[in-house]
């Protein structure tokens, strides 16, 4: 028997060998199809390419206070930061460096650069980051930044009395270069550190913005907010903000411009045909005052009695007093967010004179039964929509209605065609570009508002040197490096009122929105489309006739498709009504974010190995434990901790 037995372990032993030999093929095979592989496949490596941490960095490093992240998409790098509050915890803002450290299999990190994050912002908590790369684009990394205002900090309390809002901040810096610059350190040093004292701006900007999100508070979605390279997609809870960061070499043209690219060659167009040929047009440098696009001002229907703004006016009157009394203290169920913007936005209102030629106002929605079809017809008609290119030379904005978010839609809003050269209502488009400060220069303050306080329409951003002085804006013709930031905006109240009165089916129940929450569901960095989905807390009437009296609360999703190009919307689908009944907002948005994985996850396609975007965070940290490997999965290698 004992033989027997023994031979019965050896085929036992060799089955098991096969079936491990398998596993391992089956998940190779399984990495070719997905473009990734399991994790599960290497859990130990190799001594040789595992590395301790504490053998690599000086101790005093570790002593002051370091967290390591991980290593840069490049594998040059591992980065780390840290985050001092002062001697007082209670009463001292935190200020972030984020620094990286040269990476050479079996020898010491080298600090080769730093900057300071979130510069001039007053941060009263320990913030939870996320430092990310683009694709392809190796010159520049982003850091997003938020607290979840949990803190037990008294100068926390103090600051802060609303826990519905989120603070936001976001630094977009420039990577150090692979090697000296002789720009960065125009004088020999023996030090390793790259972030010299010379004049480089391809290797020392740095962008700040910082902004306030509301609840439900939008998640972070690196593979879609960053998939297209050098822009990065913010959603602010009212507008969702394409940001593109360039580097332009020379002198200021088109060719820097990545976003809105079919609005800037229409406007060339139209400003060469504008001027006179006796002018050579040209051959003028761009944003100069004799090549300046006059304003686009689409035929108005002439004013008539029926038509005119005080009829206009006694209508929305009506309807808002019909509207508050079917909906008996509707605004006052709206506490729990946006009550005062969406008052605002639902209320009627003549729009202020913000620099835009503007006498129209917006059509009330909350009733549409109480008017006829050529009543909203010439309303539609009468509205206008401008554009407005009132700064600096060297540098491009085109303002809409949108930013009043109070004008009335134009008649192409949410065509996939042309729109030619009206402008869409509900976007606002804005470059600036930014240069070294000269010799003898006073400082300027590099604030991106671009004259405009409300962060609903643009970002506020600061862009400044690696010494945190402010960069020069540019206003005159200029040939040398500048960074070029541009924003296009996209306004989401607005545009849920377009895709209701235009794509709904439920239209004529509508009364009014009380919340939304938007999530990205795909970016398409090639057409630049970015697919969004809206969900919707509306109040809407019943189809039943004895429930028509008073509304009801629903919840519904608008899918649209937004794109970068053009700034025009397309409604790719709506969603039926569905009455929520004794559940609470948070159990809403918990089971539309649920929705919205699941489809997600529907339309995936994995990107290749090269096309992904690095992800590294401090979440270990917050939930009190550490990393245990900082792992350069292409390379193969671990700094164990």
């Amino acid at each position: 028997m004992a033989p027997s037995s023994k031979s019965e372990k050896d085929e036992t032993k060799q089955k098991t060998l096969r079936k491990r030999k398998d596993h391992v093929v089956k998940l190779l095979v399984r990495g070719k199809l997905s473009g990734q592989v399991s994790q599960r496949l290497f859990r130990k490596l190799p001594p040789r390419v595992c590395v301790s941490l504490k053998n690599i960095v000086s101790e005093e490093f570790l002593r002051a206070g370091h967290i390591f992240l991980g290593f840069t998409k490049c594998g040059r790098y591992v980065l780390s930061y840290t985050s001092d509050c002062g001697e007082d915890d209670d009463f001292s803002f935190y200020t972030y460096h984020l620094y990286w450290w040269e990476f050479n299999l079996h020898s010491r990190l080298k600090q080769v650069h730093h900057v300071r994050l979130f510069a001039g912002e007053e941060i009263y908590s320990d913030l939870y980051l996320t430092v990310c790369e683009w694709p392809n684009d190796r010159s520049k990394i982003v850091i997003f930044g938020f607290n979840t205002r949990s803190s037990s900090s008294v100068l926390m309390n103090l600051m802060m009395s609303d826990e519905n809002n989120r603070d936001i901040y976001i630094t977009i810096a420039s990577m150090p270069p692979p090697k000296p610059c002789s720009y960065c350190c125009p004088v020999p040093s023996a030090t390793t550190i790259r972030t010299g004292s010379g004049e480089c701006l391809e290797h020392g900007f740095v962008l700040n913005s910082r902004y306030q999100v509301v609840y439900p508070f939008p998640t972070f979605q690196p593979a879609f907010q960053l998939k297209k390279d050098q822009v990065i997609l913010l959603n602010t809870s009212y507008s969702l903000v394409a940001c593109g960061i360039s580097l332009c070499p020379g002198k200021l043209d088109q060719s820097s411009q990545i976003l809105y690219t079919k609005r800037a060659a229409l406007s060339s167009q139209v400003s060469v045909s504008f001027s006179s040929p006796s002018l050579g047009s040209s051959s003028l440098p761009h944003g100069s005052p004799e090549n300046r696009q006059p304003p686009c001002r689409p035929a108005t229907v002439p004013s008539s009695p029926s038509h005119s703004q005080a009829a206009i006016r006694a209508r929305e009157f009506a309807a808002d007093i019909f509207r508050r009394a079917q909906g008996g203290g509707v605004k006052e169920s709206q506490g729990e967010r946006r009550t005062a913007d969406i008052s605002e936005k639902e209320a009627v209102h003549i729009p202020e004179d913000k620099g835009i030629n503007s006498e129209t106002s917006r059509e009330m929605e909350d009733c549409k039964d109480c008017r006829t079809e050529d009543e909203r017809t010439s309303l539609i008609q009468a509205s206008t929509s401008y554009v407005s290119q009132s700064f600096p030379q060297g540098s491009v904005q085109v303002m809409s209605p949108a930013s009043s978010s109070s004008s009335p839609p134009s008649a192409s809003t949410l065509s996939c065609e042309d729109a030619g050269l009206s402008e869409p209502g509900y976007v606002n488009y804005s470059r600036l570009h930014y240069r070294l400060q000269q010799p003898g220069a006073a400082e300027q303050n590099s604030g991106g508002a671009g004259g405009y306080e409300d962060d609903k329409v643009q970002l506020p951003f600061t862009v400044t040197d690696l010494k945190g002085q402010n960069l020069q804006l540019v206003t005159e013709p200029h040939s040398g490096q500048n960074v070029c930031v541009e924003q296009l905006t996209l306004d989401f109240e607005y545009l849920i009122n377009e895709v209701i009165r235009n794509d709904a089916a439920w239209a004529p129940q509508f009364c009014s929105f009380s919340d939304y929450d938007v999530v990205i569901l795909e970016v398409c960095p090639e057409t630049n489309i970015v697919m969004i989905n809206i969900g919707l807390l509306l109040l809407a009437f019943s189809n039943s006739d004895e429930e028509h009296c008073r509304p009801n609360t629903y919840h519904s999703n608008l899918q649209v498709s937004w794109d970068l190009n053009t700034g025009v919307c397309c409604t790719v689908g709506v969603g039926d009504l569905t009455e929520v009944k004794g559940q609470t907002s948070g159990s809403v948005w918990s089971s539309y974010r649920k929705s919205c994985v699941n489809t997600v996850m529907k339309w995936l396609v994995p990107e290749c190995s090269s096309r992904y975007i690095n992800r590294m965070t401090n979440e270990a940290l917050h939930k009190g434990s550490s990393l245990q490997v900082l792992a350069d999965s292409d390379r193969c290698t671990w700094i164990v901790l």
